[in-house]
């Protein structure tokens, strides 16, 4: 297997782009939140230091509250701009105004959050999910009963497949976790819900096709669909993929439409099985 063989690169980072204005942040800050938007690779959107400042030229402005006409920009940016976020960065609340998005003494760790929280809920609302994160035609519950996004779990030895698949799928509308062997695998299962699982085959100690068979076994995870991601190609790996109780078998170098095809099939009895579960559980 040639490890790194998975998505291309254009789909693997074909994630929505968003242009960021800032208006009155010291240069300090400016300077640190290029950093940020330069190094998040493995975020679910794309963010990018716009060039102007001008209406039409941005797509979420971040406003200083604490420099002299900081809230009179804000309060203009949403009244002429209308459907553009703003982050409001201060220091401390203010008796006259909601308390502010960002700290400034958290801005460089919380920018990025708050950057994609915007997103989600003025870019991408989606009706039926609270916070409109999600943008997956799926929904999937929690223990006490509120929606969230599906979540899937990737296993694979190759951190850049990891990554590969864990933007696509956020791009999906999927939440994931990302682990590098098959045991860890199976310790986070023991201990959280999935809907989906990718598995690779081609890992230390434990391959694919003996994880999937582990899952299969076990009582409380078998409904869990399984889906074999591989560059392994013959009939007798298809063979053995079936054996071991797998989904779906996708072959590397896989498209962003036949992964987005499977994802929305077997989510669709992923959660058919959850909520039918739910419903003959004993209250």
């Amino acid at each position: 297997m040639r490890r790194g063989e998975g998505l291309s690169e254009a789909d693997a980072d074909a994630r929505p782009v968003f242009r960021v204005a800032a208006f009155g942040l010291a240069t300090r800050f400016q300077r640190l939140l290029g950093i940020v938007l330069k190094h998040a690779r493995n975020n679910r959107y794309r963010f990018s230091l716009a060039e102007e400042r001008r209406a039409g030229s941005f797509d979420i402005a971040i406003v200083d509250m604490t420099v002299k006409g900081g809230p009179e920009i804000a309060s203009t940016i949403e009244r002429v701009l209308q459907g553009r976020p703003v982050i409001k960065v201060g220091r401390r609340n203010d008796d006259g105004r909601p308390r502010d998005d960002l700290l400034q003494s958290a801005f460089t760790a919380r920018v990025l959050f708050a950057l994609n929280e915007f997103v989600d809920r003025h870019l991408f609302r989606t009706a039926g999910v609270p916070g409109g994160r999600a943008r997956s035609p799926h929904a999937a519950r929690d223990e006490t009963g509120a929606m969230r996004r599906p979540r899937a779990l990737v296993v694979d030895d190759s951190p850049t497949v990891r990554r590969q698949l864990s933007v696509a799928l956020n791009q999906m509308g999927m939440d994931t976790e990302a682990v590098a062997s098959a045991q860890e695998a199976l310790d986070v299962v023991a201990r959280r819900s999935y809907e989906l699982a990718f598995v690779d085959v081609m890992m230390p100690e434990m391959d694919g096709y003996q994880l999937t068979r582990a899952i299969k076994k076990n009582r409380e995870l078998r409904s869990m669909p399984v889906i074999i991601l591989t560059s392994r190609s013959s009939p007798f790996d298809l063979a053995r993929g079936a054996l071991a109780g797998c989904n779906s078998y996708l072959v590397k170098p896989v498209s962003m439409q036949s992964l987005r095809d499977t994802v929305n099939r077997q989510l669709r009895k992923s959660l058919r099985t959850h909520t039918s579960t739910q419903v003959l559980r004993p209250a």
